[in-house]
């Protein structure tokens, strides 16, 4: 028979990697815990950059063109309800705006569109000519 000393250590022994063994499942625990939540993180920034991509950068790029057009109507354009001038020479004008501000040129159907929108005095495009507006001297 085993003396009591040595079952007192064996039992001590067991007792204590019982306690590592929990330790180490707590351990597993909170790394599949943290992992789990990388992974949601992951997730949630992955639709963030994809929201991004298809709602807010072509909401930006909209707002881009629409500010490179509000600028030229600003620093461009003066309202003379007489005037005329050719839907081609309006645009050459605003894309030599553009080159020379360093901002991006869109094509000819989309600055046509917008800038049907403006206001105060509203443009009237009519047979392929503006009319309302004149180009201020030496500004393009």
């Amino acid at each position: 028979m085993e003396s009591p000393d040595k079952i007192n250590t064996t039992d001590k022994k067991i007792k204590g990697l019982e306690q590592d063994l929990n330790d180490l499942k707590q351990g597993l625990t909170l790394i599949s815990d943290y992992y789990r939540d990388l992974e949601r993180i992951s997730r949630q920034q992955d639709a963030v950059l994809a929201v991004d991509e298809i709602i807010a950068k072509p909401l930006l790029d909209d707002d881009i063109e629409f500010e490179s057009i509000w600028r030229f109507h600003e620093d461009v354009l003066v309202p003379d309800p007489e005037a005329h001038i050719l839907r081609s020479a309006m645009y050459d004008a605003f894309a030599r705006y553009c080159k020379k501000s360093g901002r991006s040129v869109m094509d000819q159907e989309s600055f046509t569109f917008v800038f049907s929108h403006m206001e105060n005095p509203a443009p009237v495009l009519d047979h392929d000519e503006w009319i309302g507006y004149r180009l201020r001297p030496g500004s393009c």
